[in-house]
């Protein structure tokens, strides 16, 4: 493709021909006209090309009518050439025109189409950051609250365990006092026990 070669594509070249676009295809089967295929598989065909075989269908066209400023032969045969109907060409160029500054302009809407697509792609992209930000504050949070409620729990076993063995304590120190009273009253007894022999030994009671 030549550089800054205008192109037209399948419609474009139907409305300057004049002709429906199944005609088209045609003619770039005939190969009177070039066409190339882009990627989406559509035709890329070069204006210069497109009117310069609009210019030819037109004379085609006009063979056998008859117009004022016929040219004769030279040979002065009773056949004419006759001259070619510029209004209609002019007619479809302006169509070309049209299609052209359509054209202009459906680009101009794919180029703000695309421009609004990467702006919601990087809005997309600052929100997965956020989500995964926020995700990661509330497991965060999840784990505090997990934490706090595993101190909680654990602080309130440790303290029934310490009520336990306080209550523990207690018991074995009523225990140990009735102990200690037993040991008294065993050792007043003892005592009792010693001096009645004593004195029976003594005095032979």
């Amino acid at each position: 493709m030549e550089s800054g070669e205008e192109r037209i594509g399948l419609n474009g070249a139907a409305a300057v021909l004049g002709v429906p676009a199944g005609a088209v295809r045609r003619l770039v089967a005939e190969g009177r006209l070039t066409s190339e295929r882009g990627l989406d598989g559509g035709y890329s065909l070069r204006l210069s090309e497109v009117e310069g075989l609009a210019r030819e269908l037109e004379v085609e066209g006009a063979e056998g009518e008859v117009f004022e400023g016929e040219i004769p032969r030279d040979d002065h045969a009773s056949s004419r050439l006759p001259a070619v109907p510029f209004e209609r060409y002019e007619r479809l160029l302006q169509q070309g025109q049209d299609y052209k500054t359509r054209l202009e302009e459906r680009n101009r809407q794919i180029e703000e189409v695309r421009a609004e697509r990467d702006a919601a792609r990087v809005e997309m992209d600052r929100l997965w950051s956020e989500i995964e930000r926020l995700n990661l504050i509330e497991f965060q949070r999840e784990l505090q609250e997990k934490t706090i409620s595993t101190l909680e729990e654990e602080k309130a076993k440790l303290e029934a365990d310490r009520e336990r063995l306080m209550n523990e304590q207690m018991k074995l120190t009523e225990e140990k006092s009735a102990l200690f009273e037993d040991h008294i009253r065993l050792e007043a007894e003892l005592n009792v026990l010693k001096n009645r022999g004593f004195w029976s030994r003594l005095f032979g009671g």
